[in-house]
């Protein structure tokens, strides 16, 4: 009697057991999924805000200088927030940090439609940019801990997430501004940020912190095992896909009207690349698998330059979209294996590791442009040119990286 109640009771522990482990692999999927759209949702906020407020500040008189300013401001903040944001969510609770990211973003929602006066919009755009750049190395940070050991194809799925709705959210924003008004785009992202920041404390479940979460063991670990050159090849990298396309974004659409293309074929040409993005985003593992994470940094800055140069080469309509699908395909193939390399390496303080990463897509966004103007003096197809030779000094840095690799191994 006593024996079968003695295993009556072990079969109930390893049936709760079994019951805890379903339960938490549910909530996990759960976390997955709502992390997922919210990253989808979240872009299509960027996206809007991107093609509503430069029109809406134009509607208020604004000078392009001061659309200029306007949107330098935000580029500064991306900058170097989502480091210090990462950083402390390793700290410190994720999902707090992305509730409270939500409601920085409603309230400059609010904000640009109550304004009436052109210069506040510059420190609206800081308020708007800091929430969202709090916002994307948490999400990145989440993702990767709920992913357990399929950490490729969790970023692989939020990778075409954030890019499909980076395709959409511009025609979403100039959708409502043409039905409504200019003020129209800003109430829709407020419901969406409001969505977002209200559902994520019950939909998000995140795992306990680690000994090693505060951050200095996890980047010591990754230079232990010697992985300093990889991660130098992520960070150029991308360097180099955010700094072009912080030229292309803000100097493209005038250089391609100003030969005579209708503003209509240039929205297809940046279609065209936002798809093209996606569909190598989609297709990411399988290019691992055939050409290794070596090979997709190679190809993706060889791609990137080559698309470059062949911008600053190029005069009509069909030329201009096939540079724009290249230099879709260059940019999918640096991003997925630069994001994929970083988080995966330093897995005791993915949040600082994804503010690094977004930090620096920021800082390429902000210098990008910067240098694309300033080179622009020299002829208007000079800033891709330029970037040409930026991204065949980055392939330089790759080749020399990994050529000196084999012999510092044997070393050791």
């Amino acid at each position: 009697m006593k024996g079968s109640a003695v295993g009556r009771s072990l079969d109930l522990a390893r049936l709760a057991k079994q019951l805890v482990k379903r339960m938490n692999a549910g909530k996990k999927a759960q976390t997955s999924r709502f992390l997922l759209v919210s990253a989808f949702l979240v872009q299509s906020i960027m996206g809007i805000t991107t093609i509503a407020v430069p029109i809406y500040a134009d509607s208020l008189g604004a000078s392009p200088f001061l659309l200029g300013i306007i949107g330098g401001a935000g580029g500064l903040m991306n900058s170097f927030v989502p480091l210090v944001s990462g950083a402390l969510s390793d700290r410190f609770r994720r999902k707090g940090f992305m509730t409270f990211s939500m409601c920085l973003c409603s309230l400059s929602c609010l904000l640009y439609y109550f304004s009436e006066d052109p210069f506040k919009l510059v420190a609206i755009k800081m308020l708007e940019s800091v929430s969202l750049a709090s916002f994307w190395p948490i999400v990145e940070a989440l993702i990767s801990d709920a992913s357990g050991e399929n950490l490729d194809e969790s970023l692989r799925k939020f990778n075409v997430s954030w890019g499909s709705a980076m395709v959409v959210g511009p025609f979403i924003g100039g959708g409502l501004i043409s039905a409504f008004s200019p003020k129209a785009p800003f109430v829709f992202a407020l419901a969406i940020a409001a969505f977002v920041g209200s559902a994520s404390p019950a939909l998000v479940k995140e795992p306990r912190k680690r000994p090693a979460a505060a951050g200095s063991e996890g980047r010591d670990s990754s230079r232990k095992n010697g992985a300093e050159a990889p991660i130098a090849i992520s960070l150029a990298s991308i360097f180099l896909f955010s700094s072009l396309g912080g030229i292309v974004f803000s100097l493209f659409p005038a250089y391609a009207t100003n030969l005579g293309i209708p503003a209509y074929e240039v929205g297809l040409i940046m279609l065209a690349w936002g798809v093209a993005r996606v569909a190598t985003f989609y297709g990411s593992t399988e290019i691992e698998k055939r050409f290794s994470k070596k090979g997709m940094f190679v190809a993706g800055s060889s791609m990137l330059a080559a698309a470059s140069f062949l911008i600053a080469k190029s005069l009509d309509f069909y030329s201009f979209v096939a540079c724009f699908l290249v230099f879709g395909f260059g940019g999918g193939i640096s991003y997925s294996a630069s994001i994929s390399s970083i988080l995966g390496r330093w897995s005791f303080s993915r949040g600082y590791a994804a503010g690094l990463f977004e930090s620096l897509i920021g800082v390429g966004y902000f210098l990008g442009p910067l240098m694309g103007g300033a080179i622009s003096t020299y002829g208007t197809d000079s800033p891709y040119v330029f970037g040409s030779f930026l991204g065949l000094a980055v392939l330089a840095i790759q080749i020399a990286v990994y050529a000196k690799r084999p012999s510092s191994n044997r070393k050791r």
